[in-house]
């Protein structure tokens, strides 16, 4: 593979990770479920529920999860790309995710990552795995538990 197409490649990734996060501020379940292969698997922690497989479960999980929310803003930061072959790659981006609940109460806060697996496909570059590990939260439901990031002692 070429520096340049590498470098294409590499923008399209991220592009692919920054277009998730707007679909997800824009409740635009369909763009979510699009960001996704036909036969992933997503893991974003025992707070949301049981891993699930497949392009439907996301759109069907996103518009449940994203209908608690009056507002919602999803910033990535420090994407990083690890290309494991021409044809896949590895990806970490830091997370910070924003809610306002529908109900009312205070704003919920999120920093995280997500890491994915994400692999080129006819449609272009998809993710294919998720899993979303978290740093901290703010405001979130005590009973909520979520994956942790790996930090050293």
């Amino acid at each position: 593979m070429s520096e340049l197409a590498r470098l294409v490649d590499h923008q399209a990734i991220a592009d692919l990770l920054h277009r998730y996060c707007r679909c997800c501020d824009r409740n635009d379940w369909p763009g979510i479920a699009a960001c996704f292969t036909v036969d992933c698997v997503a893991d974003y922690g025992p707070a949301v529920g049981p891993p699930t497989r497949g392009r439907q479960a996301r759109h069907d999980d996103a518009a449940a999860a994203l209908r608690l929310f009056s507002a919602t803003s999803h910033q990535l930061a420090n994407v990083t790309v690890e290309f494991l072959d021409a044809d896949a790659a590895q990806t970490i981006a830091a997370l910070y995710a924003w809610h306002r609940p529908l109900a009312g109460g205070p704003d919920w806060e999120l920093w995280g990552e997500y890491h994915d697996r994400v692999v080129r496909t006819d449609e272009g570059w998809l993710i294919a795995e998720r899993r979303m590990l978290v740093a901290g939260t703010r405001n979130f439901p005590d009973d909520w538990r979520f994956l942790a990031t790996p930090r050293r002692p």
